[in-house]
């Protein structure tokens, strides 16, 4: 992807875009401590953040309506986590507006900044909008934002990046470019996400920037699989933010494709390839059992396993698991 900034200070990269009247979507409490940071880059700007952590299309259709009458804006820039992002996907695309978008994470893990999907909730149901037409133009991952998030956000929005390279890898719809992004994002969510969200190293909150980043890259040619299907609805029902009902989910897929074979097989390059992706995101990570490792890696973070059940179910993306999914042996 061109226009795709990931250093620490990459802000700066703001500078080099020519707009003058930028209407900035943010969040609310988040978005003060860098507040000062970003003004720094901006002249005149219109900041507005009147809408949920996980945006409803009331929220969208609000938003619309108050600007309706005033779309003198040149550039849409978003600055905030996934949510935030998203939001600005969904009204650039609603609001059929032909203006540049700037995605700005402050948090490491959704990869939003890179893709050309964004998820919103009608009537308690989560949505999908999948375009082209969505894909920033601009990306800018400053590392910065995301040093002294609290350590709940990290882990869970670590997670949320862990989760989708490794469903990537084995998606139906991964090729070699998306796989080479995931290993590249499970190696550096492997030796960095414990580190990151213990501390607020530069370094280890760098290398999150980047592995999140790349894991967006993969799942924008991949898309994602049975955890995510299942996570919308963990999130409707218990309030757990993204990441974490994806998490909950990442280490029973792991061992449940792990057993593939002809009765059960999604994915057209058959069950050899199947079973060999797998082996190499096990072998990637370094481990034997998903379950062990995912344990141990959620107490190390701070992360609560839960017993949950399920409403339902995305649909959309169980074709895109390699294993079909048999809800009795999940």
């Amino acid at each position: 992807m061109k226009n795709n900034f990931v250093y620490k200070g990459a802000i700066c990269e703001l500078l080099k875009i020519n707009f003058k009247n930028p209407l900035v979507f943010c969040g609310k409490k988040s978005f003060e401590k860098i507040k000062p940071i970003v003004e720094k880059y901006l002249k005149d700007p219109t900041f507005y953040n009147d809408f949920s952590t996980n945006p409803k299309i009331e929220d969208i259709e609000k938003a619309i309506l108050m600007f309706n009458n005033n779309l003198n804006f040149d550039i849409i820039i978003a600055i905030g986590g996934g949510s935030v992002i998203d939001f600005a996907k969904i009204f650039k695309f609603k609001n059929k507006l032909n203006l540049k978008l700037v995605a700005i994470p402050t948090t490491s893990g959704t990869g939003s900044e890179v893709t050309q999907f964004a998820v919103y909730y009608e009537n308690g149901i989560k949505k999908s909008l999948d375009s082209p037409l969505i894909l920033p133009d601009i990306s800018i991952a400053d590392s910065q934002f995301v040093e002294n998030n609290p350590k709940y956000l990290k882990a869970t929005t670590a997670l949320d990046a862990y989760s989708q390279a490794i469903e990537s890898y084995f998606a139906t719809k991964s090729t070699e470019e998306s796989r080479q992004y995931a290993i590249e994002a499970i190696k550096l969510c492997r030796d960095n996400i414990v580190k990151y969200v213990n501390s607020s190293d530069e370094e280890y909150s760098r290398n999150m920037m980047l592995a999140s980043n790349l894991a967006g890259r993969a799942i924008n040619i991949s898309r994602t699989t049975i955890a995510h299907a299942m996570s919308y609805a963990i999130t409707t029902k218990y309030g757990l933010p993204h990441g974490h009902a994806v998490a909950l989910n990442i280490a029973r897929l792991m061992e449940y494709n792990k057993k593939i074979d002809t009765e059960t097989l999604n994915d057209p390059r058959g069950v050899d390839f199947v079973k060999e992706r797998m082996k190499e995101i096990y072998s990637l990570i370094g481990i034997s059992n998903a379950f062990e490792y995912f344990s141990n890696l959620f107490e190390q973070i701070g992360i609560k396993q839960i017993n949950y059940e399920i409403d339902y179910i995305d649909s959309e993306r169980l074709g895109n698991n390699p294993r079909k999914l048999l809800i009795d042996k999940f």
